[in-house]
């Protein structure tokens, strides 16, 4: 069974899973919104962890690279636990709802193709259409 998890400083994470699933539909995911409350991140990162089983694909969404939160998952990666972090929509929607079982190269795959969303418009060529309402 796979499980998506978005993880953030204060709540990007609900804000996320809020939009992956008006886009996509309810995809059971787990949102931590960190440092809302006196609840230690590490302690909501054991809790989720704990209801999964050990065999479960885990996909974990993070904010920022560097950040506390992604480092409070660091520890749970292994084979079937994948942490991505810089997340943007197109990204968590291609791998939430991928079909098949999720591998590095996969992941890998997606993150570059994610990359390619992400872009300075001003210095983009826009074509004007003067018909287009």
């Amino acid at each position: 069974m796979r499980h998506v998890v978005i993880a953030s400083h204060h709540r990007f994470a609900s804000g996320l899973r809020d939009t992956l699933e008006f886009i996509g539909g309810d995809l059971g995911i787990v949102d931590i919104n960190a440092y809302i409350d006196d609840t230690p991140l590490e302690d909501q990162v054991r809790t989720t962890f704990d209801s999964f089983a050990p065999e479960d694909e885990v996909l974990v969404f993070t904010d920022m690279m560097q950040g506390s939160v992604n480092q409070a998952f660091i520890p749970y990666i292994g084979p079937n636990v994948f942490l991505v972090t810089g997340v943007n929509v197109p990204c968590a929607l291609e791998l939430a709802l991928s079909a098949s079982p999720l591998t590095g190269e996969g992941v890998a795959a997606v993150i570059d193709a994610a990359r390619s969303q992400l872009m300075f418009v001003n210095a983009q060529a826009v074509p004007v259409d003067d018909e287009d309402e």
